[in-house]
């Protein structure tokens, strides 16, 4: 039988991070042809861990809003976008995508 004696020593463990993204928008005033929108409904919000995996979605049913916060993100990077829409249902195409990296 080998033993060994270790001199004392603490162990912290680390809480999961959790992060927030807020996000800041400019309220759209004419369609995609150039005709004036007069019909805005509010605005969706795609984010996710990946460009190519924007599986999450945030509906902001209010036109007049410009920002919201996305509460509860893990460590890593997270990818968003925005869309406008209107009351008939039709959505714009989103933004570009931004991101946001959660230490």
């Amino acid at each position: 039988k080998v033993s060994a004696t270790l001199p004392a020593f603490d162990i912290a463990v680390k809480p999961q991070v959790i992060g927030s993204a807020e996000l800041y928008w400019s309220v759209p005033t004419l369609n995609e042809d150039g005709s004036a929108l007069t019909n805005l409904a509010g605005y969706k919000i795609r984010y996710g861990s990946s460009y190519g995996a924007l599986n999450q979605l945030v509906d902001v049913p209010n036109p007049g809003t410009i920002s919201a916060v996305i509460e509860g993100l893990a460590a890593g990077t997270w990818y968003f976008t925005v869309a406008s829409y209107t009351n008939t249902g039709v959505e714009s195409a989103p933004t570009g995508a931004v991101s946001k990296t959660i230490q």
